[in-house]
């Protein structure tokens, strides 16, 4: 009788770990605007970040700045080279990219698939960008990243506003210690988000 009892008890616990909530985020940063959040995940040596921010700009704008591949370099935080392998109509792109780290660092690089995807029906744009293993071969001066994951959330305000909610999870490879990743985890959204708005703030007034 004590052995079921201890079984049932030991399935209950299993259960309800399996449904347990994930940590809260934890605002780390208030950037001109661009709310910056930090959490880690159970078993995770690295922090998801999370910025939440409000952009001037229509939809097109802003996925004109995401497709035009070449020059990520402009406004995405720390990106050295980007170019393109392959498109899938106009919903997906593959494209490869380098992110420079200050010395004695090794630089990043990774192969990225850039998706969008429109929500028909709550008027949501869905962007994912997330690593991809085995399509361009590595170099020996660079570290590949083992695992990139981003989402933006694009909610429209009005007829030229957008409120952005941008999820980024990653492991930057190599032997870097985690406490020093987290220690700058929310450096490059900040940066990124700034630039970008600058950019599209730029195309609007040349118009």
């Amino acid at each position: 009788m004590i052995r079921i009892h201890l079984l049932i008890t030991v399935s209950l616990l299993m259960f309800t770990a399996g449904f347990a909530q994930p940590p809260k985020w934890q605002l780390a940063k208030n950037d001109n605007g661009i709310k910056i959040y930090t959490r880690r995940l159970q078993n995770e040596k690295f922090k998801e970040v999370r910025a939440i921010f409000e952009l001037n700009a229509t939809e097109e704008q802003l996925m004109g700045v995401l497709r035009d591949i070449s020059h990520h370099n402009k406004w995405s935080y720390g990106t050295k080279k980007t170019y393109v392998i392959s498109k899938k109509g106009t919903d997906t792109i593959i494209y490869y990219s380098e992110v420079a780290l200050p010395w004695p660092l090794s630089n990043r690089d990774l192969v990225i698939e850039l998706t969008f995807k429109k929500d028909t029906v709550n008027s949501v744009l869905h962007i994912q960008a997330k690593s991809i293993p085995g399509i361009v071969p590595r170099y020996p001066d660079l570290v590949r990243v083992p695992y990139s994951f981003a989402i933006w959330e694009v909610t429209p305000l009005a007829t030229r506003r957008l409120e952005i909610e941008y999820i980024l999870s990653a492991d930057p490879g190599g032997a870097l210690p985690a406490w020093l990743v987290n220690l700058g985890a929310t450096t490059g959204p900040g940066n990124s988000f700034r630039k970008l708005k600058a950019i599209i703030a730029g195309m609007s007034s040349q118009k």
